[in-house]
């Protein structure tokens, strides 16, 4: 069997790529800094009037590093606008079972119709437009039925905190790795260049 076909297996435990740690610490720092100013600043933007959503700021993080396929500047577009799509669909389907139901159809119906087209709009055309359609809609769109009833009034802060989500947690993220990958890069250079000289 040809080796780049196999499979690994399933490992309960595995040793971490080389500067793995140093990047997941990086962001689990900068994560740590931000979870203590939000909940120092949030009763005091409560009282200002700005509703920055805990849910929609901080889940904007942990889909951005689950998209390990895509570079960092991917990542952000597509947990930007993906997230961001996602939850206009869900107001769009709160909407339309909003009409169907005042037009008499039935409660079942009025949901299914709407969502089935939001969910087949996400699936049909990812691959068109993947920084559009994708994963991290579907995670904001069924997130933000959790509180349906408030969908519609919220939904500007929704979009609000994932905005600020992307900006003050991914973009510094993604810089912070690559400063450090590449500060990584050029000490295994120098190190094999001084190794090259000793020979």
């Amino acid at each position: 069997m040809n080796n780049e076909t196999k499979k690994e297996g399933f490992k309960l435990i595995q040793k971490p790529a080389k500067g793995k740690m140093g990047a997941l610490l990086i962001v689990f720092a900068w994560i740590a800094v931000w979870n203590v100013i939000y909940q120092a600043l949030h009763p005091t933007l409560e009282a200002s009037g700005l509703h920055i959503v805990n849910w929609a700021f901080f889940v904007t993080v942990t889909l951005f590093f689950m998209q390990e396929e895509l570079t960092y500047k991917q990542r952000f577009w597509h947990t930007l606008v993906g997230g961001a799509v996602g939850l206009l669909i869900a107001a769009a389907i709160i909407l339309v079972y909003v009409e169907l139901l005042k037009k008499g159809t039935a409660p079942l119906v009025s949901i299914s119709i709407p969502l089935v087209i939001g969910i087949g709009l996400l699936i049909l055309a990812h691959p068109y437009m993947p920084a559009v359609f994708n994963n991290v809609g579907f995670v904001y769109l069924i997130v933000a039925f959790i509180d349906a009833d408030n969908l519609i009034p919220m939904l500007p802060w929704y979009l609000v905190s994932l905005a600020a989500g992307s900006l003050i947690l991914n973009l510094p993220c993604g810089v912070f790795i690559n400063l450090y990958v590449k500060n990584l890069t050029k000490k295994a250079i120098a190190a094999a260049k001084k190794a090259e000289a000793v020979k």
